[in-house]
């Protein structure tokens, strides 16, 4: 099953609860921890993800862009969120980073940057339950989407067993979303593109079910 998951940084924070209650019942929930450091922006912290968790019952996954990513670990998988990537440029010993949630149940990513060779995975492809990329420049909100993310999904589908889901995350609209499940992918982080709708649930259930349409299609063809 192809899966839409709502990057909460595109929320309206004075009025997060209400979202979070709008978005009841969908499949998965995106948080973008961002500390202005590894990345431009600065999105929030444990504070507000604990906040997030404990209020929904909406899957969560951890996105962490920041620079010392073990440190955040065990907060979040208090917090009950288990599933948790992180940039593989900030891991010195990303089987140590795996190793850390594994241990504790969880399910563990590595995320790329545009620039990062794909090859970088390869060491940990029968070790990671998911990969993450980031199809902009610098993943910071607004900025758009790059089609030079194309050849590294097909790269890392060559290598990683099949049951591995590839992520995408970033300027994900409606005219790429066709492009990157052709590529291989099997999960879309968006935000923008469901948040500033009028009714979030309605644009994620049109996406996540076109998504899914795409991906029937391209295992037809495969």
């Amino acid at each position: 099953m192809f899966l839409v998951s709502p990057s909460i940084y595109s929320a309206d924070f004075l009025h997060l609860a209400d979202q979070l209650d709008a978005l009841a019942g969908i499949s998965n929930l995106h948080l973008d921890i961002d500390d202005g450091n590894f990345v431009r922006g600065i999105s929030f912290g444990m504070k507000i993800a604990e906040q997030i968790a404990a209020h929904t019952s909406i899957p969560l996954d951890a996105h962490l862009e920041v620079l010392n990513p073990l440190d955040y670990v065990e907060p979040l998988l208090s917090a009950g969120i288990k599933q948790i990537c992180a940039h593989i440029e900030q891991l010195p010993y990303p089987h140590l980073f795996l190793s850390a949630i594994h241990q504790a149940g969880g399910s563990a990513g590595l995320s790329l940057n545009l620039k990062t060779p794909v090859t970088m995975l390869e060491p940990y492809a029968r070790n990671v339950d998911f990969v993450l990329f980031v199809s902009v420049e610098a993943d910071f909100e607004g900025l758009p989407f790059r089609p030079s993310v194309l050849k590294k999904i097909e790269e890392a589908r060559s290598f990683l067993p099949r049951q591995t889901p590839i992520w995408v995350d970033g300027g994900i609209n409606l005219e790429n979303l066709p492009l990157v499940i052709k590529a291989g992918a099997d999960a879309v982080v968006m935000g923008r593109a469901i948040f500033e709708n009028p009714n979030p649930k309605s644009a994620w259930e049109s996406y996540q079910s076109r998504g899914e349409i795409l991906r029937q299609e391209r295992e037809k063809g495969a």
